[in-house]
């Protein structure tokens, strides 16, 4: 409680007495009839004219002994409205007297104010004094007492009692404002002893920071003059401090002085200086290289400057050896990079001939024993051709050309296709080869189902090759499914030869396997897992494995795809030409001898026409002189490439007055080549090698295209050079 809210008036009185006849008479005086009095006071108003008197009505509670008015005391304080004056007789047989009384109420109530009712004492005022004190809330009233003494008694203790509790509780917010402002005046003599004690420290801690710095600083005045330097600058200028101090900033010896002016200039107009570089001239060693900032500062309401310096020499050396490194490994990237993709080219021509010619041998009706022999060789082939697209691929993943695409397809179907790659592995070794999708698989996905056919087609080989009996398993699961994302979860599970723990985190490194023996006994680049790997991370999944050996490994992968917003309709396979195609001169273009004799057999055994041509310039002179339906073109090739003939053949459409369809052929199978042919100008793309099939529905597809109402032929019969 503060000044702001003061103890009302208090008029409850308690009276202490076995007589129950004073209980009487001072309620009668005290606590009069309302009704009666104020009769008495409207009559005296009337008879004698004047004002009725306002006459405080006290509160009176009765006790009859010591002990019940010390509970009533008791019980008052507990219910907040304490007792202002207690009337205690002072003999009241056979409890306690008013003396014991009232010294027990004053152990619970110190502020009641008592009266001493007694008509004889049993004790003297030396023993009253003795026992209760010279206390100014203690009065003693003699019986018979009068009534006017009892109510101004009542009145003047009241009041008594009201305003010591003001004074209390003023005291006490006297008492609360003084340790306040002395706890404000501490914390304020705590907090300047703070701040000098920080100065200090930081006056400290930048004397630490200035000399032991790696920074080069200088404290300099308006006249350019160094008042302080550090030992960094010392160690960096090769002078002593007493050597330094009162010379000119303008004594540093800088190898471009247009510089040093620029400086100047700079700090006029702005005040300061942001990270300059200039190379300082040093007697005792070669030039230095330092970048210098400045920093105008008030001291003592002059102003100064403060001139940091760093030595940059050893960074800008190592910044340029990190240059020509860098450099260096661009450029051995980039010959990697060409070497893989010009070895790629050099395989891909020759295996264009093998593929080609022993697929048309094998459509030659060979004898049983031929048959087999070629079907080694295909299978051979096809498996170099194997390592070369891993190898590619690895390349073009390491240099991040890869990219995804992004295609509406059936999960299932892409499934099946991968089964059947490898199914005719599976019938030679006698393994069961099964895939199983749970139902609440979706099919209809969108994502590069090129990629996924192509992860799964390496575990599932992966698990064939190192499998020799039993079974290899593909599990589908749905891992995570929101909204028109799901995330699927795929396991490839075999009974081979398991993969001990040891060497299982290195199976996903590039061109590593688990051991050498493994490598010798079963072959492989160690390619696979991890351009698998870096495809499953590509298409925001991640790839993991459970093995334990000689019991077969669990290869887990799981892969984000979108869900598709129509029903995925099947890929159309690959069909062979059909009966009464359009028959059409071509014109093939190749300087290698055994790709031109490939290309006009396939094509010659389906009743098209052929000219060759061994490269870019004979090529055009053959467009110039007799009228093609379609030429074929090798990009690399001698004297005139791919690229430059076709030019010069855009170059004749104006004056033949008809489109010339071209079609590139080569073997640089990297990423982006198709789409950089189309850029060019070629109207399609075929990679090599290519099988027959692949030849002649591209021949068909352009022959289709680009029909003969399109360009009309010339009247008479086509001239064709003889092959």
């Amino acid at each position: 409680m503060t000044s702001n809210a003061l103890p009302q008036e208090n008029h409850r009185i308690l009276i202490i007495d076995d007589n129950e006849a004073i209980h009487d008479d001072l309620r009668k005086i005290l606590a009069p009839d309302q009704a009666g009095a104020g009769e008495l006071q409207d009559d005296e108003a009337f008879l004698f004219g004047i004002e009725p008197l306002n006459l405080i009505r006290f509160d009176v509670q009765s006790a009859y002994q010591g002990q019940e008015g010390l509970e009533r005391v008791r019980q008052s304080l507990l219910d907040g409205r304490p007792f202002a004056v207690a009337f205690v007789d002072i003999r009241m047989p056979p409890g306690w007297d008013g003396v014991e009384t009232i010294t027990r109420i004053r152990e619970v109530d110190p502020n009641l104010q008592t009266v001493i009712c007694t008509a004889y004492s049993d004790y003297s005022w030396s023993d009253i004094h003795r026992r209760l004190g010279h206390s100014d809330s203690l009065l003693i009233l003699k019986k018979p007492f009068d009534n006017i003494e009892v109510t101004q008694l009542a009145y003047a203790l009241s009041r008594k009692w009201q305003v010591s509790r003001q004074a209390e509780l003023r005291m006490a917010d006297m008492d609360r404002l003084v340790a306040i402002r002395t706890a404000e005046l501490q914390e304020a003599q705590q907090r300047i002893q703070r701040e000098l004690e920080d100065r200090t420290a930081a006056q400290e801690a930048f004397q630490t920071i200035f000399q032991s710095g790696p920074f080069g600083i200088a404290l300099i005045d308006k006249q350019g003059s160094y008042i302080d330097v550090n030992r960094s600058y010392e160690q960096l200028l090769g002078l002593e401090k007493q050597d330094l101090i009162g010379r000119n900033i303008g004594t540093l010896s800088v190898q471009d002085r247009r510089i040093f002016e620029e400086c100047r200039d700079e700090l006029r107009s702005q005040g300061r200086i942001e990270a300059k570089e200039i190379n300082l001239l040093l007697k005792r060693e070669e030039p230095r290289t330092v970048l210098i900032w400045v920093r105008r500062v008030e001291i003592q309401d002059c102003r100064h400057d403060l001139l940091f310096i760093l030595d940059i020499t050893e960074r800008r050396r190592m910044e340029e050896e990190l240059r020509r490194a860098r450099t260096a490994a661009e450029e051995a990237a980039r010959a990697k990079t060409e070497f893989v993709t010009n070895v790629s080219h050099e395989i891909r021509t020759p295996m264009n001939g093998i593929i080609g010619f022993t697929q048309l041998a094998l459509n030659a009706e060979p004898t049983p024993e031929q048959r087999e022999y070629l079907n080694t060789v295909e299978t051979s082939a096809q498996a170099l051709l194997g390592i070369i697209n891993n190898i590619l691929d690895f390349s073009k993943i390491e240099s991040g050309r890869l990219e995804l695409e992004r295609l509406s397809f059936s999960l299932r179907e892409c499934l099946e296709a991968a089964r059947m790659t490898v199914s005719p592995e599976a019938i030679r070794k006698g393994l069961e080869l099964t895939i199983e999708t749970a139902p609440e698989v979706p099919d209809a996905l969108a994502g590069d189902p090129g990629k996924l056919r192509q992860v799964v087609l390496n575990l599932l080989g992966n698990g064939l090759k190192f499998t020799e009996h039993g079974s290899v398993t593909l599990r589908v699961s749905m891992e995570e499914a929101a909204g028109r994302r799901a995330i699927l979860h795929f396991t490839v599970e075999d009974t081979g030869i398991g993969i001990p723990p040891e060497k299982q985190a290195r199976v996903f490194e590039p061109f590593r396997q688990v051991d050498g023996s493994v490598t010798r006994k079963y072959g492989g680049t160690g390619l696979g897992l991890a351009i698998s790997a870096k495809l499953v991370e590509i298409m925001g999944g991640r790839i993991w494995l459970e093995s334990e050996p000689g019991r077969g490994t669990k290869f887990h992968f799981t892969c984000r795809f979108d869900l598709a917003q129509a029903e995925v309709t099947a890929p159309r396979k690959a069909a062979a030409v059909p009966a009464g195609h359009t028959l059409l001169s071509i014109l093939v273009t190749d300087d290698n001898p055994t790709n031109r004799t490939l290309a006009s057999l396939l094509l010659k055994k389906y009743g098209h026409t052929v000219v060759t041509a061994a490269n870019g310039v004979e090529a055009v002179e053959r467009v110039a002189e007799h009228r093609f339906d379609l030429v074929l073109m090798d990009l690399q090739m001698p004297e005139m490439d791919g690229f430059q003939a076709l030019a010069e053949i855009r170059k004749l459409e104006g004056r033949l007055g008809r489109h010339i369809p071209v079609v590139a052929m080569t073997a640089h199978a990297v990423e982006g080549e198709r789409e950089h042919c189309l850029e060019a100008g070629m109207d399609d793309y075929l990679s090599k090698p290519y099988g027959a099939t692949d030849l002649l529905n591209l021949v068909s597809r352009v022959g289709d295209q680009f029909s003969l109402e399109c360009n009309p032929p010339a009247p008479g019969p086509k001239a064709i050079l003889p092959d």
